[in-house]
């Protein structure tokens, strides 16, 4: 050892091969050298795991496949850009079998290991596919394109989608079992919101992204500030409402005890599919319509903040029948544009009458914990989505909606891949469906969300109105 320097010897054994390294690290130079070392070292090692596995296979292949010699393969791999030599077989059928690339998980044509394609896709899923790159490039410090991010993101989220529609249909398609969640909720709150995102080389020029999110409650993190617990999202485009509600029920019964659950309570701006998000939670419901939706349509129509908040105030602690007939006096008393605002705010209401009162007027003593889906949606879907001109292809959007979600388990390689059966390219375009059939009904019926909603009877009617089953099946 020189007063410059630190002598470094390390000794790996694999198999019956042994690695040997002795390299002198400049003192000035420690952590860069130690880190070329780490780098060359890992190298070496993958290299000769990958061969003691190629040995080990060869010793267990069928009879009837026949060696047809070796190849080389350049592999991307975490530690950067490694070469290897594997074996080539001939099966039955002489198709050409690499059985080290399939025990690996490499794919025909393959260049990057599944575990740097999952750093690439989490990556994508922050911040875009050039930047992706540069970070990508700078960690494993091996050059990687932004075009080969986007083919990792479509890789990897086009996976997780599949394997999400696979089990879904194996669910409700099929009839196949479901495993209970383990997250105690006496008290469940549910809110969605949909959001519209531009389309490039599509039919249609924008399709709207469904976001829905489940919680236990919140919790204090700072002043006014909050946090929800046990919170799980959901996301989702190109699913019919139907569809929609199946992913959501499946997603909840993933997540939380459900048996436990006494209440249900969802919100929403009063859109109809998204009223009828939670229809398939067989649980008893009370939906409260968007604060912030109120408030600002609302101020739309009254033009004076004051009047505004007395009108919602009245509204959220009598009801629609105690400010009907002031509102039907306004709108006869007003004139031009204002007249058509008021009418407009009046059906607004009438529509969603059953969310207007506060939920403590409705006899309930559970806290409200709604309101946060409007920055859920900017973290699932606009920071990463819209913005900055961006627009997508379907199979592009699909993916990236679920490298939003799943984002910081694959930056952990902690994501549980689902069974795939591959689906119809169908789920890759919008279904050709004009009216969903929670929208076939404009005018608001109480008798679905009143005191009676769960009488059987009630439930029938609602099922049958949704078009879900037959009124005498």
């Amino acid at each position: 050892m020189t007063e410059n320097s630190v002598q470094i010897s390390i000794a790996i054994k694999i198999e019956d091969e042994e690695i040997k390294y002795k390299k002198a690290v400049a003192i000035n130079e420690l952590e860069e050298d130690i880190q070329e070392l780490v780098q060359e070292m890992g190298h070496q090692v993958i290299k000769a795991s990958i061969q003691a596995i190629d040995d080990r296979v060869a010793l267990e292949v069928p009879e009837s496949w026949r060696n047809a010699g070796t190849e080389g393969r350049w592999l991307i791999s975490s530690l950067g850009a490694i070469k290897y030599r594997r074996r080539i077989y001939l099966d039955e059928r002489k198709r050409r079998r690499k059985p080290v690339d399939e025990l690996l998980g490499i794919e025909r044509y393959g260049r990057v290991s599944k575990r740097v394609q999952e750093m690439g896709s989490s990556l994508a899923g922050t911040g875009t596919y050039r930047l992706a790159a540069k970070q990508l490039s700078w960690l494993i410090k091996t050059p990687i394109s932004h075009s080969a991010i986007q083919r990792m993101a479509w890789e990897i989220g086009s996976r997780i989608a599949d394997g999400e529609e696979a089990e879904r249909r194996r669910i409700f398609e099929t009839g196949g079992q479901l495993e209970a969640g383990k997250i105690k909720a006496p008290v469940l709150y549910g809110e969605s919101d949909g959001v519209w995102v531009h389309l490039q080389r599509e039919k249609r020029k924008s399709a709207e992204v469904r976001v829905g999110i489940l919680s236990t409650g919140r919790k204090q993190i700072g002043k006014d500030r909050y946090r929800l617990e046990n919170k799980h999202c959901i996301t989702a485009i190109g699913l019919n409402s139907m569809k929609w509600q199946e992913q959501i029920l499946r997603e909840a019964h993933l997540t939380y005890d459900l048996e436990q659950t006494q209440l249900l309570i969802i919100g929403g701006d009063g859109n109809q599919w998204v009223r009828h998000s939670f229809d398939r939670i067989e649980l008893p419901q009370e939906f409260i319509l968007d604060r912030f939706h109120l408030h600002r349509a609302a101020r739309r129509a009254y033009q004076d903040r004051v009047a505004a908040k007395e009108m919602v105030e009245k509204l959220r602690q009598k009801g629609f029948a105690m400010a009907r007939h002031e509102l039907i006096q306004q709108i006869e008393q007003a004139e031009g544009r204002k007249k058509d605002l008021l009418l407009e705010f009046y059906k607004y209401v009438q529509h969603n009458q059953d969310g207007l009162l506060d939920l403590e007027k409705r006899g309930y003593t559970n806290p409200v914990y709604l309101g946060a889906i409007e920055g859920n949606v900017d973290k699932l879907v606009v920071h990463r989505i819209k913005g900055r001109g961006c627009s997508w292809r379907l199979p592009g959007l699909r993916a990236m909606l679920a490298l939003c979600r799943y984002g910081e388990e694959l930056k952990c390689h902690a994501y549980q891949y689902l069974p795939v059966q591959m689906p119809e390219k169908m789920i890759h375009r919008l279904p050709n469906v004009e009216v969903e059939y929670s929208e076939t009904i404009i005018k608001p019926m109480p008798i679905l969300h009143g005191p009676d909603q769960a009488k059987p009877w009630v439930k029938r009617l609602s099922w049958f109105i949704h078009g879900r089953k037959s009124l005498f099946c």
